[in-house]
């Protein structure tokens, strides 16, 4: 499996711009909120998903957006949904829980793992991501990052995910 440098080298490598920020290790978006960070971007929430069919997604969220986990089965024609493991997490994608991005498809060859990406974030030009590890972040626009999918055979299925109500 790729790690954070090397995949840092493979964007070098494709030609593809980037800017990386280096700082402390965050965990969860609200860890990653109280970053000050200089780069500017959509932050995005990175949530892999199964069913018991054994799918799996990885879907992409805005920052401040609880989902609706039925809603968004429906919308996947899955009949349920669950959060992946830890373990399933690593397996299928190389990394550990809050270093989730779409930069680790670049660890499923097979596309084991179908990426779903929230309507809502369409009109963004610059996405930040996690390189692998949750001590950095970069900063693709939208056009580098559709490219970098494209180049690792993971095409993303834009969708209009329903945000859980608050109870």
């Amino acid at each position: 499996m790729m790690e954070k440098d090397e995949l840092l080298d493979l964007l070098e490598q494709q030609g593809v711009p980037f800017e990386c920020e280096h700082h402390e290790q965050v965990l969860n978006m609200a860890e990653s909120g109280t970053l000050d960070l200089s780069l500017v971007g959509a932050r995005c929430k990175n949530l892999l998903l199964q069913d018991k069919q054994g799918n799996s997604y990885l879907v992409v969220t805005t920052a401040e957006k609880s989902l609706d986990l039925r809603a968004v089965a429906g919308t996947l024609d899955s009949k349920r949904l669950s959060f992946a493991s830890a373990d399933r997490l690593f397996e299928l994608l190389g990394v550990r829980p809050g270093s989730l991005s779409p930069l680790a498809l670049v660890n499923d060859p097979a596309c084991r793992v179908r990426l779903v990406i929230d309507a809502e974030l369409a009109d963004e030009q610059t996405f930040l991501f996690h390189p692998l590890d949750s001590t950095a972040t970069v900063a693709l626009s939208r056009h580098d990052f559709e490219r970098f999918l494209h180049d690792i055979d993971h095409a993303p299925a834009w969708h209009i995910l329903v945000a859980r109500h608050a109870t």
